[in-house]
């Protein structure tokens, strides 16, 4: 829900969102068109969101990206 909510309201403010579920599809993204902005949830079901930063950094050193979780 939170993935959902948060896209709409990027797209309200203007911005090209795509979504990504699962580190694997947030790698699949970035090798697609790595974006120049991402936010990125730390604790993903398949892994650490931490290697979809290593990845955008690697395509795209100048991107831009938070990293935030509900993990308590």
């Amino acid at each position: 829900p939170f993935l959902t909510r948060l896209a709409r309201a990027m797209e309200s403010r203007g911005y090209a969102v795509r979504i990504a579920d699962s580190v694997s599809a947030g790698i699949a993204a970035v090798d697609d068109a790595a974006p120049a902005f991402a936010v990125i949830d730390l604790r993903l079901a398949d892994g650490n969101g931490l290697d979809v930063i290593a990845r955008l950094k690697e395509r795209r050193p100048e991107a831009r990206g938070v990293v935030l979780t509900g993990y308590g």
